[in-house]
């Protein structure tokens, strides 16, 4: 599948984390090709594309799937919905925001509304998500039998392709890196084959729970148990009020990360297999004792896993319109496909 339409495909469908099946059974769709999948215990997807072998390298290529919403916590009467996020939401951007309640009698189409300023007294504020609902044009009555508590809400932000190879959707943030370790271990699973080279392990990793937490990825990375992990999330790409802060730039190659827990071996490697193979790179320095990745919980699994990361530039951040340029996407599988080929020699 072409990295757009598998981009498409994956970011459209809803996977809220907590509730990430149907999110899941697209992706198991798209990598039963490459191996045996598998689900684990808190639903991460587990695709064994090399199966490890003894005394060999076994790389873990990691990205969550989940993605930002809402909860349902409360209906009230006139049957409007009272919300709590899942996942860091900018309580900013939710005011008249399009959405759709997945309940287990079917999708509801809803919109995001609190107080408006215009009866507002004092101060204009921008209110906190306990203060807005949502609105699905029900009665108290008819909410109450078709939509349990707990239910979760997904922001609408359609796919739409832009200028200079830029793409723009909701759940960018992870699923433009699912889609990266998916083609990376296509091309990885390739060339071991055509060229009948010694095994090594490798295994794909949707995981789940990121925006909670990471709960997903720190599981099964104790069960998987890998030699090596990468990491692979978004990071900030550049915009006018973030310029001078050090962030990626789209179109400009996958961010290598170097920081205190990752380890400098495989930065370094990274950095190796994108000047040997031309493949563009930028280096993001992520200071202090953590990441905000899944990389975070996955190197100190089990007895520790030598662990790095590796970023896609995005712009807007956790909201349903978080643009990419596909050329990075590309550029990160080739990146991850390069560097496994020289730890597999």
């Amino acid at each position: 599948m072409e990295t757009i339409q598998m981009l498409k495909t994956l970011c459209q469908v809803p996977g809220v984390s907590g509730a990430e099946e149907q999110a899941l059974q697209t992706a198991e769709e798209i990598c039963k090709t490459l191996g045996k999948c598998s689900h684990t215990v808190h639903k991460s997807l587990v695709c064994e594309v090399m199966p490890a072998q003894q005394g060999r390298p076994h790389l873990l290529l990691d990205a969550h799937i989940d993605e930002i919403g809402l909860t349902v916590t409360h209906i009230e009467e006139g049957g409007f919905l009272r919300v709590a996020q899942c996942g860091g939401v900018d309580r900013r951007l939710v005011l008249a925001s399009a959405v759709v309640v997945h309940t287990e009698q079917g999708d509801f189409p809803g919109v995001v509304e609190g107080e408006p300023e215009h009866v507002q007294s004092g101060e204009k504020k921008n209110p906190k998500l306990d203060e807005v609902w949502v609105d699905v044009g029900m009665t108290q009555e008819e909410a109450k039998e078709k939509i349990a508590l707990g239910s979760k809400i997904t922001f609408v932000g359609p796919f739409t392709e832009m200028e200079n190879g830029r793409v723009s959707s909701k759940a960018m943030d992870d699923r433009c890196c699912c889609v990266a370790i998916i083609k990376a271990a296509e091309q990885i699973k390739a060339y071991w084959t055509e060229n009948h080279l010694e095994p090594m392990g490798l295994t794909v990793l949707l995981s789940s729970q990121e925006e909670t937490g990471g709960l997903g990825a720190a599981t099964a990375a104790f069960d998987i148990r890998p030699t090596q992990a990468i990491a692979v999330d978004v990071s900030f790409g550049t915009t006018p009020e973030i310029a001078d802060k050090h962030c990626g730039d789209l179109n400009k190659g996958p961010m290598i990360g170097i920081g205190a827990t990752l380890s400098r071996k495989m930065s370094k490697g990274l950095i190796a297999a994108a000047k040997e193979d031309n493949i563009p790179y930028q280096a993001e320095v992520m200071g202090g004792g953590h990441t905000g990745t899944n990389a975070d919980g996955i190197v100190t699994a089990a007895d520790g896993i030598e662990t790095c990361c590796v970023s896609v530039p995005l712009r807007y951040m956790h909201t349903p319109i978080e643009t990419i340029s596909v050329e990075d996407v590309d550029q990160t599988a080739n990146l991850i496909a390069a560097y496994a080929k020289r730890i597999g020699r």
